[in-house]
């Protein structure tokens, strides 16, 4: 058999292949796809937009207001929580990454999502986090930035405009940052970043972001506290969204349990503790199935 022929055979194997993968997967839901597209597009909907404003209390005790350092420092956001396992996994990272450049106008904050503030010192005594962390107690800020999933980091830069918006875990913080915090870096020296006034100017004058919001069916969706607890949660199935997102089976049984349940009694975060303990292992073995 010649060279011609071997070469014809295995291009129809290949397209057989991939034609009999293609048919024989389930293919995504309207829904599925539409929440897909949003965990795509939300980063490139972020180009080009102005950060917007807030006030911070931090662990600290000391208040942090993002319109009174825009334009002069170069502003990290790390929207983490304690229980989140990718976030967990990257704060050595970002730890490195505010160490190399704490002498600079720079601010790396990580602000959590509303749970006790004795325990973010805790979590940060754990990963040795000298970086400045916050609260969002009623999780404004967190809607303020769209942010759906632990971990995201905003990068603000000297312009007071995002510039990066990572959905998910920071493997290597220089190569994230490095280009924009350079050329962020060179505004500042010379006097050029944006003043506070043109700040809020440019910031009232932005329209409101939109994004695509997933349908759920009537039986699974949420009120009330109960969704701002699937909100606050960390999916267990391992992929990067949160419990009210996530259209795994173990989110939808997490829903369930949340709708059927009586929430008096306890704080949010031992709620989500205690359900984490729950679903947790059975998450990780079922994975993200869709089903």
């Amino acid at each position: 058999m010649n060279n011609k022929k071997i070469l014809i055979l295995v291009s129809i194997f290949f397209i057989i292949t991939i034609v009999f993968n293609f048919y024989s997967k389930k293919q995504p839901t309207s829904a599925e796809s539409e929440r897909m597209f949003d965990f795509l597009n939300r980063p490139v909907q972020w180009q080009g937009r102005y950060a917007p404003d807030f006030e911070i209390e931090l662990v600290n005790g000391e208040r942090f207001k993002f319109s009174d350092n825009v334009g002069n420092k170069v502003i990290i956001l790390n929207f983490f929580a304690t229980w989140c396992g990718p976030c967990k996994e990257e704060m050595p990272e970002l730890e490195a990454f505010y160490e190399k450049h704490k002498g600079d106008p720079f601010i790396l904050m990580g602000i959590n999502a509303g749970e006790n503030a004795d325990k973010v010192r805790t979590f940060m005594r754990e990963f040795g986090i000298t970086f400045p962390m916050g609260i969002d107690k009623n999780d404004k800020i967190q809607k303020a930035y769209t942010v759906r999933s632990f971990p995201t980091t905003v990068f603000i830069g000297a312009d007071g405009i995002v510039h990066n918006y990572e959905i998910g875990q920071i493997m290597n913080a220089d190569i994230a940052f490095d280009a924009v915090y350079k050329m962020s870096m060179e505004i500042i020296k010379s006097g050029k970043g944006i003043g506070k006034e043109a700040y809020l100017r440019n910031i009232s004058q932005q329209g409101e972001l939109k994004h695509a919001k997933e349908e759920k069916d009537e039986e699974d969706k949420l009120e009330g506290r109960a969704a701002t607890i699937a909100e606050k949660m960390y999916c267990p199935c391992g992929c990067s969204d949160s419990v009210i997102d996530c259209n795994c089976k173990t989110a939808k049984d997490i829903r369930k349990k949340l709708k059927e349940s009586n929430l008096s009694g306890k704080t949010d975060e031992e709620i989500i503790n205690d359900l984490n303990k729950e679903f947790c292992v059975r998450g990780k073995k079922e994975g993200h199935d869709k089903s």
